[in-house]
């Protein structure tokens, strides 16, 4: 018996495989998360990507909330972090607060649109902070932590200027010196204090190093030396005193603008230590979910006691709850004092390891086998890498890959993200003329 089913028929359509490739199946993944700040498209699945890094700690989609960010010059890492934080106001505003280190004077404009407060500080200027002082987290930490957490601060600042590390015996006898001055006084201690307790010990410090303190003297002369130079030379006038600047409650973070200091001087290192040793007495303590960014981080890269200092700060912020946020140029600015198998290549690894949010933008090409190897990229993603357009990023969120394009709106082109403003202006009162696309193409 014939069936009287219809059948249906469609006739062939013929394409190319451009267009075609669209009808698979497995072509488009599932976007990683809804929730967060909008930062562009991802352009793997066409949708918005969104991102933050306390939300997706607790998406567990990260093991820690802490990001590197890498990009050649011009490819906007800036202008990708500043939007980010003006954006994340905009959505989490009092639940939010940001600690910036500043070399290059370029987060004023955000400060000012954000309600930040800007503090810039100069060699010999007027406005200090002071490293020892008794910040805000002297009333929520254990009072041993906070003293161990200022002492491996000053002794990395010594051991930059020494270009060595400390003996074990001037090591106990810092760390003694460290616990003397800050602990118990009414008084603000300051590093001056400080490099007069090592060639004055007291009877205490003696006791806990189980020396005389003729000998004690004798064991800190190097170190004393070293942190005599730093007070004349490297920090003066910024680190060297009582602080002067008193964080306002009102203030959603602060901003240190460094651009006073010759960037590509010795002191940089040592000044974005002493920087940054002051900001965790404000990031560790409880309240808003508290952010630190440090840009430029290629300005102490070189630097062993630096790279030790910044993964320490970087621990610190998994166990406070603090995001810690660094902008380099290339993979190798977190390893470029160490050759492979050293130590400190070893301490730099683990800087990177302990960003479990890496975004990288177009590398140099001598850049992309190193970063194939530190990241595990594949040949697809390593020549991606190589050749993505401005503001394009491939990012890896955990196990996680993801191809952005930042999109830059309007309000924000104008004036926020500009770190180019100076090429394109005249003598002072007569700026050329820029259009918002010049400003949407500046970067970091």
């Amino acid at each position: 018996m014939t069936s009287a089913r219809p059948q249906l028929r469609l006739p062939w359509q013929r394409g190319s495989t451009a267009h075609t490739c669209s009808i698979y199946p497995f072509s488009v993944h599932h976007p990683m998360t809804h929730e967060g700040v909008v930062i562009g498209i991802d352009m793997l699945t066409g949708n918005s990507f969104c991102w933050d890094p306390f939300t997706a700690y607790a998406a567990g989609l990260v093991s820690n909330p802490n990001v590197a960010v890498f990009g050649q010059p011009g490819q906007r890492k800036s202008t990708l972090v500043k939007t980010y934080l003006a954006r994340m106001f905009s959505l989490y505003g009092d639940r939010r607060w940001v600690a910036i280190a500043d070399p290059k004077g370029e987060y004023t404009p955000l400060a000012d649109r954000l309600g930040l407060q800007a503090v810039r500080l100069t060699p010999g200027g007027r406005t200090r902070v002071n490293p020892l002082s008794h910040g805000p987290a002297a009333s929520h930490e254990d009072p041993e932590q906070t003293s161990l957490r200022r002492a491996e601060t000053v002794r990395d600042l010594i051991a930059t200027t020494l270009r060595r590390d400390l003996q074990p015996n001037e090591e106990a006898a810092l760390y003694a010196a460290v616990d003397v001055v800050t602990r118990g006084r009414s008084v603000e201690p300051t590093l001056a204090d400080l490099a007069t307790l090592l060639t004055d010990p007291t009877d205490e410090m003696a006791s806990r190093v189980r020396v005389g303190k003729d000998q004690l003297v004798q064991d800190c002369l190097d170190v004393y030396y070293g942190l005599a130079s730093l007070l004349s030379h490297a920090l003066r006038g910024m680190f060297d005193g009582p602080g002067t600047v008193r964080l306002s409650e009102g203030a959603r973070g602060v901003v240190l603008d460094l651009s006073g200091i010759d960037a590509g001087s010795r002191a940089m290192p040592v000044v974005l230590m002493a920087a940054t040793g002051w900001l965790q007495e404000h990031l560790v303590c409880p309240g808003p979910q508290r952010l630190q960014v440090v840009d430029e981080l290629w300005l102490g890269a070189g630097n062993q006691h630096f790279v030790r200092h910044m993964q320490r700060a970087v621990k610190l912020g998994r166990s406070y709850g603090t995001a810690n946020i660094q902008i380099a140029h290339k993979v190798t600015d977190a390893a470029a004092q160490a050759d492979t198998g050293t130590a400190e290549a070893k301490i730099a690894a683990g800087l990177l390891a302990d960003c479990d949010t890496k975004v990288i933008l177009r590398q140099d090409p001598e850049q992309l086998d190193v970063a194939r190897r530190a990241f595990g990229l594949t040949e697809t993603e390593r020549d991606w890498v190589g050749s993505l357009a401005r503001g394009r990023a491939l990012w890896l969120v955990g196990g996680r890959r993801a191809v952005v394009q930042h999109h830059l709106a309007p309000h924000e082109s104008d004036g926020l993200v500009d770190t180019d403003q100076r090429m394109r202006s005249g003598p002072v009162g007569h700026d050329r003329d820029r259009g918002a696309e010049g400003s949407a193409d500046a970067g970091a």
